[in-house]
């Protein structure tokens, strides 16, 4: 996901997909979040709920995410 694609996406289903921690799955895109790197360049995050675990979040790449097409 590109952060032109954030605004339509949050509080909606996207997919995250990380091969190298093997996971893979439904979740709620909550926020997302600009940081600057130790060497100056900025980097845009996501915050996602966890669907099975409503009181958890995480905080991920935000090119690991897709949006899904239908809210279901």
């Amino acid at each position: 996901m590109n952060i032109s694609e954030v605004k339509a996406a949050l509080g909606k289903r996207v997919r995250f997909r990380d091969d190298r921690l093997f996971c893979d799955g439904d979740y709620i895109l909550t926020g997302c979040i600009i940081r600057r790197s130790e060497r100056g360049t900025f980097f845009y995050q996501a915050e996602i709920q966890d669907l099975r675990q409503q009181n958890s979040v995480s905080i991920v790449d935000l090119d690991k995410l897709t949006r899904k097409e239908k809210d279901s």
